[in-house]
């Protein structure tokens, strides 16, 4: 299988996949319904998740909004395949392939690209962003959710490493794209939406 990670991009493989999706998506559920909570008022009919790890996040999003067309891409084989399972096991059909933020493997454009939890770790982010954005639809939403870096005061928090700041979400703008931003306490949502 194809390699999708460029050079001093976290890599999940087998063991810390395996990981990944038994334990830790445990902790993230207030970060699901915050992400979630940020999608209200959007009415996609086809949906893109990158860096959907084992797919819970994207299940979710799939029970929410039933009649749309799910896909779901992560850079890890490991990752994919775990994905294909959990949306098996939930009936739920979904597009699942490896990708990343710089490639991704399908020709259509979509209503909703999300990506949670995998921004920090994008080297190239204002390249994957422009990409991300060619493969919107008029009126579509690309939304970034991370865990909010000014909250963190510890420079050695975990946390902090893997976020986003407000300066820099600032800092991101793109011709043709309204964005806003919004925080709740630990997290901050940046949506880019396409006007034209």
């Amino acid at each position: 299988m194809e390699d999708y990670y460029i050079e001093g991009e976290e890599k999940f493989g087998k063991f810390t996949t395996t990981f990944y999706s038994l334990f830790a998506w445990r902790m993230l559920k207030k970060l699901y319904n915050f992400a979630l909570e940020e999608f209200n008022g959007i009415n996609p009919k086809t949906i893109l998740d990158i860096g959907a790890g084992p797919g819970k996040l994207t299940i979710m999003v799939a029970k929410k909004y039933e009649n749309a067309k799910i896909y779901a891409i992560d850079p890890s084989k490991y990752m994919v395949e775990v994905e294909k399972k959990n949306f098996k096991k939930e009936n739920i059909d979904c597009n699942c392939a490896q990708g990343s933020s710089r490639e991704i493997p399908f020709e259509n454009k979509f209503d909703l690209i999300y990506t949670t939890l995998s921004f920090h770790h994008w080297k190239r982010q204002e390249e994957s962003i422009s990409h991300i954005l060619s493969k919107l639809n008029i009126n579509g939403y690309f939304i970034i959710i991370e865990f909010l870096n000014e909250y963190y005061k510890s420079n050695v928090s975990q946390h902090k490493k893997h976020s986003l700041s407000k300066e820099y979400s600032e800092s991101l703008n793109f011709e043709d794209y309204e964005k806003t931003m919004d925080t709740q306490n630990n997290l901050i949502a940046l949506k880019f939406k396409r006007i034209k």
